[in-house]
């Protein structure tokens, strides 16, 4: 079949899946409860029959509603990859093919191109280590994709519609990445679409965003806010109804600027290539709503006990309710969030992350003034930096000699390093830190990661 009719095929399963899944919205919370834990245990009962790997790993636990997940062993990126050819419920999905498959992938960049015409592929991280290896079969895909038409149609409120709707996207464009497979599934024109690879230059984005001018934009958030800032200042001309980010944290500095821009708040997809969509706020912006139909999340300490809501975690365990071609059961993510203890005005009855506040990577350690180390949280700096008058973007670069903050300026913006600077070294001795040397450099731009396009806050280079 050819990759047009292919996808019309598999948008439209999607849409039945979309509709399926927002049915489960409208639940009540018993029902949606009974069904969330249904599903738990039948993708568990799946691994246990299918793969290998946790043939053993689940033997001699109960698999029925007696079941408590915590007795199930988490699973780390590094026993994936040692594990992986075990893991598979197809054992002709060895690693060493896949790896070869997004070989392929980057040679013919733009080609929705399956393995075995029938697994999509696509590699997560390696920014500091070795890239996680994702894999999903057709079946598995079209939840992946009616979980992306449900948030744009239910959550967003863009379905599709005549005249058809302008919408932008400015993501990664590598077909090795979840964010450019999933857009580029389910555009079978029902949208005028009009998809920016987030690496590209920033007046090169201002331009063709000016000349299409979409009725609703969607980008990484460090994107939106730049963008945001370009509106403010007249370069670009847009006028958006809908702003959505997604991939990277939305701190309240960089939604202000989204809304002084476009007047309008934000919506906040949160996905993951393990997952894909994982959780969104609905037009109430009360917390984002995890699609529990879709994944099962536990919020847990460093030690891996469960954390009760309101308090933030240091980690993230995901159980993939929908792929069943690699299954992942309490997957670690070094994702900071903090599930909120109150519930959706809205009615939806799932539960809500009150916070994302970044990934553990994020976090720096310094040596202590009094001895040991002091974990540096994301928010140490964040609220410190948001004051700073004609900050636009930064990076944190730890070294071995010290810590230097790559700043992004406005143009009209003086002194903005060196405010910076101090900012950093104060909030730092706060924390109890014993201060290294800080210094600011003045940059146009922060580097993006070469395949995701993501800016990374934090980036600790052997230090």
């Amino acid at each position: 079949m050819i990759a047009s009719a292919r996808r019309l095929v598999e948008v439209g399963t999607a849409l039945r899946s979309a509709r399926r899944l927002g049915a489960n919205d409208r639940l009540d919370r018993g029902s949606y409860r009974r069904m969330r834990r249904a599903r738990l245990l039948s993708i568990i009962r799946h691994a246990a029959r299918e793969s290998p790997f946790y043939r053993e790993r689940l033997a001699g636990l109960a698999l029925d509603d007696s079941l408590d997940i915590a007795a199930v062993p988490t699973l780390d990126k590094a026993t994936l990859l040692e594990s992986f050819d075990r893991i598979v419920c197809d054992p002709a999905l060895t690693l060493a093919r896949l790896e070869a498959h997004l070989g392929e992938l980057e040679r013919r960049e733009g080609e929705d191109v399956l393995l075995d015409g029938e697994y999509r592929v696509m590699a997560s991280g390696g920014t500091s280590g070795r890239r996680g290896i994702f894999v999903y079969g057709r079946a598995d895909w079209s939840l992946v994709l009616g979980g992306l038409l449900r948030w744009t149609g239910d959550y967003l409120g863009l379905p599709p519609r005549l005249p058809r709707r302008r919408l932008a996207a400015v993501v990664a464009d590598s077909p090795l990445h979840m964010t450019a497979r999933m857009g580029r599934g389910v555009d079978v024109g029902a949208h005028r679409m009009l998809r920016l690879d987030a690496r590209a230059p920033l007046g090169t984005v201002v331009a063709a965003l000016n000349d299409f001018r979409p009725e609703a934009l969607t980008a990484y958030a460090s994107i939106a806010a730049l963008l945001a800032d370009e509106q403010i200042a007249g370069r670009l001309r847009i006028e958006p109804a809908t702003v959505a980010t997604t991939s990277e944290v939305c701190g309240a500095e960089m939604r202000e600027r989204i809304e002084a821009a476009w007047g309008r708040v934000p919506f906040n997809g949160y996905a993951a290539t393990e997952t894909g969509m994982l959780a969104t706020d609905c037009d109430r912006h009360r917390g984002l709503h995890v699609l529990e139909d879709l994944v099962h999340v536990e919020v847990v300490d460093e030690a891996g006990r469960a954390v009760a809501a309101g308090s933030p975690g240091a980690k993230l365990l995901v159980t993939n309710l929908v792929n069943r071609t690699q299954p992942l059961i309490r997957f670690e993510l070094d994702d900071l969030v903090t599930i909120s203890p109150a519930r959706c005005p809205c009615g939806r009855p799932s539960v809500l992350l009150a916070a994302v506040d970044g990934r553990s990577d994020d976090i720096l350690t310094l040596p202590g003034r009094s001895g040991g180390t002091v974990p540096i949280h994301p928010l140490t700096l964040r609220g410190p930096l948001a004051a700073v008058s004609g900050l636009r973007q930064y990076r944190l670069v730890h070294e071995p000699g010290g810590v230097t903050i790559e700043v992004v300026a406005a143009a009209a913006a003086a002194d903005v390093a060196e405010t910076a600077r101090r900012a950093v070294i104060d909030a730092l001795r706060s924390s109890g830190a014993a201060v290294p040397p800080v210094a600011a450099v003045a940059v146009d731009a922060i580097e993006r990661h070469p395949g995701s396009g993501k800016a990374k806050v934090v980036l600790s280079r052997d230090a």
